[in-house]
């Protein structure tokens, strides 16, 4: 039968803006042969469906003028529905998964059979058609022929290899290698995703920063450091016996601390301080008591055998006598 085309070309503009719906026309085109190669066009000849798919990576490098415009790039990608930038790991996640990712890595090292990853060539040449794996990946034109036949048109690896008239263990080493080509620019992308996850650049340099300003925390053990602070609460607490000016045989009787006034100098002077709201209309002058300053009452015996419930001597003496009394009466 007869067949006729229809050659279009775009008129350069200034701004380069009106061009971008013929690379975004191209780029559709792309994508619904790329879909149809598994459908209607299954027993296309695998030279002609090859070359097809060459001529749109050719285009693509022309298109590479439009999309150094951000403007242009964006209204591309808005008409045509898609994009032809370096897939992300967001976006493989939803082709393949990291054991899916493994399968590819293990066939690429020879380590198991091609029929473990035949459910993933689809996909993964959809990717590399689309360009997808980057700007600079390029497989050969026999590896690339061999992805198109076996991953988008579906054909066993025998009917592949009649077509091309190669020798079959020929035929599935190049496959081999071209699917590790595969695996190394996925793992990149991948290991690419994580590095920027790293600290880096400024983030480390504020890290580092923070590092050295906690640099000395840890000179003191938690022991040493509640001896320090067992010593400075016993300092004080001598500085507030002096500052009290009693001497040490008042303040070591409990019976005479009972009447002893409570607060410092100190505390008197802040509380006197020429305020008159100091002093209540009963006349009293309230100070704050500091505790610790507070001399306690020490235990003798006898609390300590009223809580034991034993009866001390004393007390057992002056129940005799108490007995004795009322037996004379």
């Amino acid at each position: 039968g007869e067949h006729s085309a229809i050659m279009v070309r775009a008129l350069p503009r200034r701004t380069g803006f009106d061009d971008a719906w013929l690379p975004a026309f191209v780029s559709d085109t792309q994508r619904r042969i790329i879909s149809l190669l598994s459908g209607p066009f299954n027993n296309l000849n695998l030279k002609l469906a090859t070359s097809i798919l060459q001529e749109f990576d050719s285009s693509s490098s022309n298109r590479q003028d439009f999309m150094n415009n951000e403007d242009v790039s964006k209204a591309i990608k808005r008409r045509s529905g898609s994009s032809s930038s370096q897939i992300g790991v967001s976006e493989l996640n939803y082709f393949l998964t990291p054991h899916d990712l493994k399968r590819i890595e293990l066939y690429g090292r020879n380590l198991c059979d091609h029929h473990l990853v035949s459910d993933l060539l689809p996909s993964l040449a959809r990717l590399y058609f689309l360009g997808r794996m980057g700007p600079t990946f390029q497989l050969s034109s026999l590896q690339g022929a061999l992805l198109c036949g076996i991953g988008l048109q579906n054909q066993t690896v025998d009917k592949v290899t009649a077509q091309l008239g190669l020798p079959a263990n020929q035929v599935l080493a190049m496959f081999n290698k071209g699917i590790r080509k595969v695996s190394i620019a996925l793992n990149g992308i991948v290991e690419e995703e994580e590095k920027s996850k790293l600290l880096g650049g400024e983030a480390r340099q504020k890290a580092e920063k923070a590092a050295e300003k906690l640099k000395d925390v840890s000179l003191q053990t938690l022991e040493e450091d509640a001896q320090e602070g067992a010593k400075n609460a016993m300092s004080k607490l001598r500085d507030d016996a002096k500052a009290s000016q009693l001497p040490s045989a008042i303040t070591d009787n409990s019976d005479l601390m009972k009447f002893a006034i409570k607060g410092t100098d100190a505390d008197w002077e802040r509380a006197l301080e020429g305020q008159k709201s100091a002093v209540n209309s009963s006349g009293m002058v309230q100070v704050q008591r500091n505790d610790s300053t507070a001399v306690k009452r020490k235990l003798n015996q006898d609390d300590v055998d009223k809580e034991a419930g034993i009866n001390s001597p004393k007390g057992s003496a002056k129940k005799k006598k108490k007995q004795r009394k009322k037996s004379k009466k």
